[in-house]
């Protein structure tokens, strides 16, 4: 009889742990969207320290960039309202910079997140954009490119799909 509270009340704090873990882990993510109209050829660049980078070619005269950014579990557990309030400043005011039609996705200028969160992106880009994308940690696809496509990610795939080869020169894959 005792053995069988115990054992009810194990998995009883098991799951108030779980749920409460749950709770926190998505408590801490958010996401953000941005488009930017282009006048010529895009050109995009991204450097992701964590993060998987998806860029897509479409018929569209514009660029357009979901992003989803979570802070580590770990981090969010210590000091909630901070996790919190470092989502809300990323959503607020993205790593993005834009020069003309040149769009920079660059790594938070934070150390405190760069070190705690990941960013990942679905881009959506014209065909004949040019890109070029290196992810620190976190896998990279781009596909239905034809323009000059840089792909490079540190510690994750790399997948090309769709890319139209005008010279050997125009698709660069490095992996480390």
């Amino acid at each position: 009889m005792i053995a069988k509270k115990r054992i009810r009340m194990i998995e009883l704090l098991a799951l108030v742990a779980a749920l409460g873990y749950s709770a926190a882990s998505a408590a801490a993510s958010g996401v953000f969207e941005k488009e930017y109209s282009i006048e010529n050829t895009a050109s995009i660049e991204v450097n992701n320290g964590s993060g998987a980078v998806n860029v897509r070619g479409a018929d569209v005269n514009q660029v357009t960039i979901r992003a989803r950014i979570s802070v580590d579990e770990r981090y969010m557990r210590r000091n909630a309202y901070k996790a919190n309030k470092m989502i809300l400043d990323l959503r607020a005011k993205p790593p993005i910079r834009v020069d003309g039609d040149r769009i920079i996705i660059e790594q938070p200028k934070s150390r405190v997140q760069r070190r705690h969160t990941t960013i990942s992106y679905e881009i959506l880009v014209p065909r004949d954009a040019q890109v070029k994308v290196q992810s620190e940690s976190g896998d990279v696809r781009v596909s239905g490119i034809s323009g000059p496509v840089d792909a490079t990610s540190d510690t994750g795939v790399v997948t090309l799909v769709k890319i139209r080869f005008g010279n050997t020169d125009e698709v660069r894959v490095a992996a480390r």
